[in-house]
């Protein structure tokens, strides 16, 4: 009987090992898609838009909160960052 409580107790973490790994992988930032959505954002240059991915790619919260927006708060979260970010004569 004793053994068996080894064998289940075991089990149970082997178990909750997987469930850890599963969330973290779940949880991992998509730099593909961010990309994808970051230059879908219409009315802004390839390079404004470069700068902006950038940006989030080194922000993980900032990119978690952008990629649950709809496209019109992403458009508005990148008119934002270049109203604080940008310092090309051409902005």
């Amino acid at each position: 009987m004793y053994e068996d409580d080894n064998v289940e107790k075991f089990s149970k973490k082997i178990g909750d090992v997987a469930f850890a790994i599963q969330s973290l992988s779940k949880n991992q930032l998509d730099v593909n898609e961010l990309y994808i959505e970051v230059m879908k954002i219409k009315d802004f240059d390839e390079i404004t838009l470069r700068d902006a991915f950038n940006h989030l790619v080194q922000h993980e919260i900032l990119t978690k909160a952008f990629m649950a927006k709809n496209a019109n708060l992403r458009k508005i979260w990148v008119q934002n960052y270049v109203n604080q970010h940008c310092y090309r004569p051409d902005c």
